[in-house]
């Protein structure tokens, strides 16, 4: 018999947690974070949060900290196998699912979990499912799997029909995966409750499941930028930076708030699918310039930024001063941040999932940072002596080690601006910002 803890209880230890973690996660791991659509969540109702699922455990700390609510998960049993670990999981309120790849006798340990489940949702704590199953490195959505439909209509079977449970479609949006002090957005959509589909239910439950799960996929993609052929999707989504400026203009709509920035992709790939139901042959024609034009920059070590934000050689200079000018800066915090911040490459350089990289970076760095931090603070303490010193000293770790990341990021910039000038005059390079153009043109124009 398994046991799955007490998840539906107010912890205390989890939310004085959740306090820091939330600070380093919206604060310090991501430059911009946004929660847009709380107001469409009822808080006297029992809930379901389906969000999309593209980034392992980082999804799940989206929807954590977008909420005030302790919420209770649902995940991949696999993760349950090291008992220290399983204990860690039901500490954070997260409740094992069992697959067929796990064997079939395990599946019967599903109606323990959905029973459990429905407990909680009776005690008014919301539980989160990622209805795919399994993440995607992808602007997509799989086909949803049934047991936030199963789970869903038992409640409100056993119930007599009376629980008025609420999904809430949600969107997560990374503008990268996996590197640090990027940006990420988090939708979450109007309730979808079940009435409509009790009689129906009723007369034939998988049929009614089946109907209600294309409607929910439906709901969620609104949510998401939703790319649906996943063999021209790098072309796709390569393209949203490359039109994102322009289609922001021609829309009157500021490209820095991340809202627009979803609506904005959201556009160019609508423009893209009827340009490929209505154009078939420019449509082609404009994934293989794409192509061409990504294999162009491949080649210049350059990536499309830089061809949109050419700038002058004395713009350059500027930037050059600047760094030279923090090089000791620089130093000072690449050195106190040397081992924590290289610590979780010994782990991530052998993943077979890229996708558990940004999960374990944060993970560890949450826990390695802090330690370190005072075990150096230590030291200098055994040194000076001096405590206005050894405070000094340790408040300025975080803070040089932020502006050290922020100089590294400027240097790669401006080396590529620099390679950039250098070749801008050659006829490849002239041919590449043409290329630009014309894929421009085609979106833009929709020639």
């Amino acid at each position: 018999m398994m046991k799955l803890g007490k998840v539906e209880r107010f912890s205390i230890r989890y939310a004085v947690l959740k306090v820091y973690t939330k600070f380093a996660h919206d604060k310090i791991f991501y430059k911009k974070v946004k929660y847009y659509g709380t107001e469409n969540i009822p808080k006297d109702k029992p809930l379901l949060i389906a969000p999309n699922h593209q980034n392992a455990l980082m999804d799940a700390l989206a929807i954590i900290f977008a909420l005030d609510k302790q919420l209770v998960f649902l995940a991949r049993s696999d993760i349950f196998q090291n008992p220290v670990i399983a204990k860690i999981l039901y500490f954070f309120k997260i409740l094992p699912v069992f697959r067929i790849r796990d064997g079939k006798e395990k599946l019967k340990l599903n109606e323990t979990i959905y029973n459990k489940t429905i407990q909680v949702l009776k005690s008014n704590r919301p539980v989160v499912i990622f209805p795919e199953a399994q993440h995607i490195d992808k602007r997509h959505l799989r086909k949803l799997k049934k047991g936030i439909q199963r789970i869903a209509f038992k409640l409100e079977e056993d119930s007599g029909y009376k629980a008025d449970i609420k999904i809430i479609p949600t969107g997560i949006y990374y503008s990268n995966y996996w590197n640090f002090r990027t940006e990420l957005f988090v939708s979450f959509g109007k309730p979808v409750g079940l009435k409509e589909y009790f009689e129906d239910y009723k007369a034939d439950p998988i049929k009614t499941m089946l109907k209600f799960g294309n409607v929910l996929h439906e709901k969620i993609r609104e949510q998401i930028i939703y790319i649906k052929d996943l063999q021209t999707h790098d072309e796709y989504n390569f393209l949203l930076d490359v039109c994102d400026t322009n289609i922001a203009d021609e829309l009157s709509l500021d490209l820095k708030d991340l809202k627009n920035k979803i609506i904005i992709d959201k556009e160019i790939v609508r423009r893209v699918d009827d340009l490929k139901e209505t154009k078939p042959k420019i449509f082609n024609e404009l994934i293989e310039k794409i192509k061409k034009y990504k294999a162009g920059l491949d080649k210049f070590k350059l990536k499309d930024w830089v061809l949109e934000k050419a700038v002058s050689n004395n713009k350059l200079t500027g930037k050059v001063l600047i760094l030279l000018i923090g090089i000791p800066v620089y130093l000072y915090g690449f050195i106190n941040n040397l081992i924590p911040y290289y610590l979780p490459n010994i782990i991530t350089k052998d993943l077979k999932d890229r996708q558990f990289e940004s999960s374990i970076v944060y993970g560890l760095g949450i826990f390695t940072f802090p330690i370190f931090y005072i075990l150096q603070s230590l030291i200098v303490w055994f040194i000076t002596k001096s405590l206005l010193l050894t405070s000094i000293y340790f408040i300025s770790l975080p803070i040089f080690g932020l502006l050290a990341f922020i100089w590294s990021r400027l240097l790669v910039k401006a080396s590529a601006q620099f390679r950039f000038n250098k070749t801008k005059n050659t006829t490849e390079m002239k041919d590449l910002i043409e290329l630009r153009k014309d894929i421009l043109s085609i979106v833009i124009n929709r020639k």
